[in-house]
């Protein structure tokens, strides 16, 4: 009898807490959703699929319509049928929302969040060394505009939340046959009006294709950053044969071959190539070839779409970006230093002269407008640092008292036209000569067409509502990036030497090209190696200028891109600080030494300690394959002349000036000639695209009829 009193105790008990809960409306609940998304394609959900509702009770949503200030949006519902859209990539990878459910019979009201998991690979992190840097496959680096709320940058140190750069972006220009300005720049992605900073872009993730070819899901293959270490390859190549062992995702899916059937180059992303054949397969061996003990690889192209940023006519550059850096914890160069190297390829029919490449660069030292910038001619650097001895008041995103120092240094630019001999770096007196050899690499090193400008130019746009002059301001026009790369101010007058660069701001002259470089330009390179007109120490301390928000461009060029033509660019990003001084210029001198570590060992091929430097090329590079084609024009056949056999077959890919893939031969192994039928060629310009173990060139041939 006790124990059946306990039981209907403990049973009215349960009663008067379900009712309580019911009360309380427990059994009306909105639950959170999870839901998957991939920027650029839409989802439908129906939120109310895991609510709670009591049969027959009416219901209403408010909110739902999207989360992050624009960052997902429903561009559909009804009735509890949602569809999502993430318009931009770079936005996180976490997105929250909130929706409320109100319960129109009881008038009870219950909230549940939407939780946005956004599968986007468009950026990634470099972070092997002090170091931490946001790359993005479409080339806006350091800066994720469509995710302003989410840390951004150039992290140094790494985990310290604070920031030497705020972005990075690479500049091409160049006339055409008709002197026609042809040009891809990027400096926030807002464009000449200002829109939203990250939604007018010039560069889009990919690599260059037919046009037919271009959508949404080519877009969502390519805005992919493949990050791989070395460690990774390591293990690839040591166990690829083994029983059940599948590459990771970054080895299978690495882009070694591009689809020509869509117009991609059959040559993309650098590889070992285990059996010679070209084509890159991880499970017979092949691995991808990277720079440094970790990399960051990403394509992009300036064809995708209009040129919003700039509004310049399109180039069809492809840009093939290798962000990568070295675990070197005992070198104090290396600890502090991103490397990024540039392959621009022409992949257009035209042949663009005065073609320049730049590297832009917005300096943010902590407070991002108490800093001051200068060059460093003979080390081939802009160097961005602080105007005053502490950074900031106190905020957390500052470096307070002795603050560091940045740099964009070029350690490669362009490559120079062959001269048929070595060019030499000093006179027959030992004397360095006034040119590019100046901070160019392949000079005087006994090997013939191997020589690379450095940075033949520097210069830098001031903000005007900071109180600069007009004439210096931020370029919006495709013809105003390309004047900063010539060092023409917006007033289209030349930089000349002192001052800020002009007349009416203190210049003396001559005209200049490396705008406060200090006394860094010993022979006067800048100056056409005369003197200056005035002090030969130029900065923006001679200036007299405040502390203020900076930004520079490096450039190299001029140089001629011919279709098919690969230009290249290795950047270094080095960053210091000096602790024992008050005065910043001690951070610079200690900067200076770590560029020359840095510069000594790219130079060299060699690192501290010793190892290769480069890494990429792992067997001795094949003997250079080129060939003849004759008759040039031709009416019904040509001929292929390598001038002796072939040791491996050669693919020819033929494009027609539209770019579009006409014909596909093979030049068989142990054969010295191969002749082609163009008979059936409309009268133009065609492109051949060899390729092959150690091929890889283009040739031009005209048909008459």
């Amino acid at each position: 009898m006790k124990h059946s009193l306990s039981f209907t105790c403990i049973f009215l008990m349960i009663l008067m807490v379900q009712s309580v809960q019911e009360l309380n409306g427990q059994t009306f609940k909105a639950v959170d959703d999870t839901i998957d998304m991939v920027p650029g394609f839409t989802k439908t959900v129906n939120l109310l699929a895991n609510d709670t509702i009591s049969a027959g009770d009416s219901v209403r949503i408010t909110g739902g319509l999207g989360a992050g200030s624009g960052k997902v949006i429903s561009t559909w519902h009804y009735l509890g049928m949602f569809t999502y859209l993430v318009p931009k990539r770079g936005v996180g990878n976490l997105v929250i929302g909130t929706y409320t459910l109100i319960n129109v019979s009881s008038s009870q009201v219950s909230t549940a969040r939407m939780i946005f998991r956004i599968r986007d690979k468009s950026y990634d992190t470099l972070q092997v060394n002090d170091l931490a840097a946001i790359f993005t496959a479409s080339g806006l680096h350091f800066c994720m505009q469509a995710n302003a709320s989410s840390p951004q940058g150039f992290f140094a140190p790494k985990g310290s939340n604070k920031c030497t750069m705020y972005g990075n972006a690479l500049w091409i220009g160049g006339l055409d046959e008709n002197d026609t300005l042809h040009l891809a720049a990027e400096r926030y992605r807002q464009g000449p009006l200002l829109a939203s900073a990250g939604t007018r872009p010039d560069y889009y993730a990919g690599p260059v294709m037919d046009s037919a070819a271009y959508s949404v899901y080519t877009d969502t293959t390519w805005n992919y950053v493949w990050n791989l270490g070395k460690t990774d390859i390591l293990y690839h190549k040591n166990h690829w044969k083994d029983a059940g062992y599948t590459p990771i995702h970054d080895i299978l899916t690495w882009p070694g071959n591009g689809d020509v059937s869509l117009g991609q180059a059959g040559k993309l992303a650098p590889f070992h190539d285990a059996n010679g054949d070209g084509i890159y397969n991880p499970f017979e061996g092949d691995c991808p070839a990277i720079r440094g003990d970790q990399a960051l690889f990403f394509i992009f192209n300036d064809d995708r779409g209009a040129h919003q940023e700039s509004l310049g006519n399109k180039l069809k550059a492809e840009v093939h970006g290798m962000a990568y850096a070295f675990d070197l914890p005992g070198d104090s160069a290396f600890s502090k230093t991103i490397f990024l190297n540039y392959q621009v390829f022409n992949r257009s029919t035209r042949t663009f002269h005065e073609a320049y490449l730049g590297t832009f660069t917005d300096i943010d030292l902590g407070n991002p407008l108490d800093d001051y910038v200068q060059c460093d001619v003979g080390r081939g650097s802009i160097i961005g640092y602080n105007g005053k001895a502490v950074d900031g008041n106190g905020q957390a995103n500052t470096y307070g008292a002795h603050p560091p120092v940045q740099s964009v240094t070029i350690l490669a630019g362009a490559r120079m036209e062959p001269a048929g001999a070595d060019r030499p770096r000093y006179d027959n007196n030992g004397n360095q000569l006034c040119n590019e050899s100046i901070n160019g690499t392949g000079f005087g090193d006994g090997i013939a067409g191997n020589e690379r400008m450095g940075m033949r130019s520097a210069s830098f746009p001031m903000n005007a509502y900071n109180g600069f002059p007009g004439y210096m301001d931020q370029p919006e026009l495709a013809n105003e990036y390309y004047n900063y790369m010539k060092n023409i101010w917006m007033d289209d007058t030349r930089m000349i030497y002192g001052g800020n660069g002009h007349a009416t701001t203190g210049g003396y002259g001559p005209e200049a090209v490396f705008m406060f470089p200090g006394e860094s330009d010993t022979l006067n390179w800048g100056c056409g190696c005369q003197d200056p007109n005035g002090p030969a120490d130029w900065s923006e301390l001679t200036a007299k200028n405040l502390p203020h928000d900076v930004s520079g461009i490096g450039v190299t060029g001029p140089f001629t891109f011919h279709p098919g033509d690969m230009q290249e660019l290795d950047i270094a990003f080095v960053w210091a600080r000096d602790y024992t001084s008050p005065d910043t210029l001690a951070s610079v001198a200690k900067l200076r030494t770590m560029i020359d570590t840095v510069r000594k060992a790219f130079l060299t091929n060699r690192l501290p300690g010793g190892g290769s430097f480069l890494g990429v090329t792992e067997q001795p590079a094949p003997p250079v394959t080129t060939c003849i084609i004759y008759p040039n024009p031709a009416t019904s056949a040509a001929t292929i002349d390598f001038g002796a056999p072939l040791k491996e077959h050669a693919g020819v890919d033929i494009f027609n000036s539209a770019g579009k893939l006409t014909a596909r031969y093979t030049c068989p192994k142990g054969f010295a000639k191969s002749r082609i039928d163009v008979s059936g060629y409309p009268e133009g310009l065609y492109l051949l695209n060899f390729n092959g173990p150690g091929i890889h060139f283009t040739k031009k041939l005209a048909v008459l009829k």
